[in-house]
C-alpha cells in the first residue's frame, strides 16, 4: 500500500521544524522538500550545510517523518555547455543534500521547449543530460525521477526521454499533468508504472492542456478516486504526496487549511475503493 506525503511548495515559509510538526499532527509518513523559510534553493540554507545536515535530519526523525524527495528545477533543456554543466552540479549539490536527509529521491524536469517546436526534436539532448544526472546519482544511492510536467506531461512525451537515457532514470507522475492533456489515468500508469517512484496529487475546478486552478482535495473534478483506484489495482507501495502549490499561488488556502484537509479527504476517498 502506497504511503502519503506532501510538498513543502505548499507550506513554503515554513521553517524545518513547521514541516515535520505540521506532517507529525496532521498523520503525513513523509515529506518532499521544496521549499524552506521561503528558499526554494535548499543549498543556500544553513539547516542543509554539511555541518547542520544531520541536525535537520533528526529533526524529522523525531517527529516520525520520512523526507522521500528532494525536488528541484534541474533541467537540460539549453544546449549551452556551461549551463548544461551548471545544471549537473546543482543535480550533485541536492543528492548530497538528499543523501544527509536519507531521501531516496531527486526530482528533475524535462522542461519546456520552445514554442512551435515538438518535443521529438529536443528529447534527445535532455535525455542525455537527464542520463548523465540519473547515473550520478544512482551511484550516491539517490534516483532521479523525471516529472510528468510542462511539455513532457504525458506517457507518450516522458518516453521520447526515457527511451534514449539512462536505466536509472525512474519518473514522478503527477497525475492532474497527465490527465489534463487528456491521456487517462490507466494509460499513463500503464505504459510507465515500471517507472513510476512517486506520485503527485491535487484536485482542481477546471484542468485542459492550457491550464488549471487548484481548490481543496474533493471539491474539484479531477479523478482522485480513479488514480487510488489505479495505485490500489497495480500494487504501488511508493508515496503519494500532496502538492499544493501555494508559493505559486498566494491567493490559495494556507497550508494549515489544505494540508490537513487532503491528508482527511485523501484518506476517505482511497477508503471507498475498499468498500
Amino acid at each position: 500500500m502506497f504511503k502519503v506525503g506532501f510538498s513543502t511548495l505548499g507550506c513554503p515559509d515554513y521553517g524545518v521544524h513547521q514541516v515535520a510538526e505540521l506532517a507529525r499532527d496532521s498523520g503525513y509518513d513523509g515529506v518532499e522538500l521544496r521549499f524552506i523559510r521561503g528558499v526554494v534553493d535548499l543549498a543556500g540554507l544553513e539547516e542543509f550545510s554539511p555541518a547542520r545536515i544531520s541536525e535537520t535530519r533528526k529533526v524529522f526523525d523525531d517527529a516520525g517523518i520520512a523526507v522521500n524527495c528532494i525536488d528541484t528545477s534541474v533541467r537540460f533543456t539549453s544546449t549551452d555547455s556551461a549551463e548544461r554543466a551548471a545544471q549537473r552540479e546543482l543535480a550533485k549539490i541536492n543528492c548530497e543534500i538528499a543523501n544527509g536527509l536519507g531521501a531516496r529521491y531527486l526530482r528533475v524536469f524535462g522542461g519546456p521547449i520552445p514554442k512551435g517546436s515538438e518535443p521529438v526534436d529536443h528529447a534527445a539532448p535532455i535525455a542525455e543530460g537527464l542520463g548523465d544526472v540519473a547515473e550520478e546519482t544512482w551511484a550516491q544511492g539517490v534516483q532521479t525521477l523525471l516529472e510528468t510536467h510542462d511539455d513532457f506531461s504525458t506517457s507518450d512525451k516522458v518516453s521520447l526521454i526515457l527511451d534514449q537515457s539512462s536505466d536509472r532514470l525512474g519518473v514522478l507522475w503527477d497525475f492532474l499533468h497527465s490527465w489534463r492533456h487528456g491521456e487517462p489515468i490507466d494509460r499513463t500508469y500503464a505504459n510507465l508504472r515500471e517507472r513510476i517512484r512517486q506520485v503527485h496529487a491535487k484536485d482542481s475546478s477546471f484542468a485542459d492542456a492550457d491550464g488549471f486552478d487548484l481548490v481543496l482535495t474533493g471539491t474539484g473534478i479531477a479523478p482522485l478516486g480513479e488514480l487510488a483506484a489505479t495505485l490500489i489495482t497495480g500494487g504501488f507501495d511508493g508515496y503519494v504526496d500532496f502538492e499544493w502549490e501555494k508559493a505559486w499561488h498566494p491567493e490559495i488556502e494556507e497550508p494549515e487549511v489544505a494540508i490537513p484537509h487532503f491528508r482527511t479527504a485523501f484518506a476517505t476517498i482511497v477508503a471507498k475503493q475498499w468498500a
